[in-house]
C-alpha cells in the first residue's frame, strides 16, 4: 500500500509524459504521468505518490474523503478540508463548470 496525495492537473506535456500540479496549497509541481490506461486532462483530479500520477480520482471521491475527515477528526479537520475544497474549485475552473453544480 502507499500513500497518494491529490492534485489537480493544471497543465500536461504529452510528449514528456509529464504533468503541472497543483495540490490545492497553489504551488505549481511537476509530476510524471505513470498511468497508462487513462488520459490525463487538464482540471482532472489525480493521486500522485512520490512525483508520480498513479491515478485518477472523481469529484465524488474528493467530497467522500472529505465526509471521511469530518467524521474522523471534527473541528480539527477544517484545514485539510479546506484544502480538498480547494481542488475541487479549481478543477471545475479549469474544466470550465460552474460553481454548486
Amino acid at each position: 500500500m502507499c500513500w497518494g496525495t491529490p492534485a489537480i492537473v493544471i497543465d500536461v506535456d504529452e510528449i514528456r509524459m509529464n504533468a503541472k500540479v497543483d495540490f490545492g496549497d497553489g504551488v505549481v509541481r511537476e509530476a510524471a504521468i505513470g498511468i497508462s490506461e487513462e488520459r490525463v486532462s487538464k482540471g482532472d483530479i489525480v493521486i500522485v505518490h512520490a512525483g508520480i500520477i498513479i491515478s485518477k480520482f472523481t469529484e465524488e471521491g474528493v467530497k467522500e474523503q472529505i465526509m471521511f475527515f469530518k467524521e474522523l477528526l471534527g473541528d480539527e479537520a477544517e484545514e485539510i478540508i479546506g484544502i480538498y475544497e480547494n481542488l475541487l474549485e479549481l478543477a471545475r475552473a479549469l474544466k470550465g463548470v460552474e460553481r454548486g453544480e
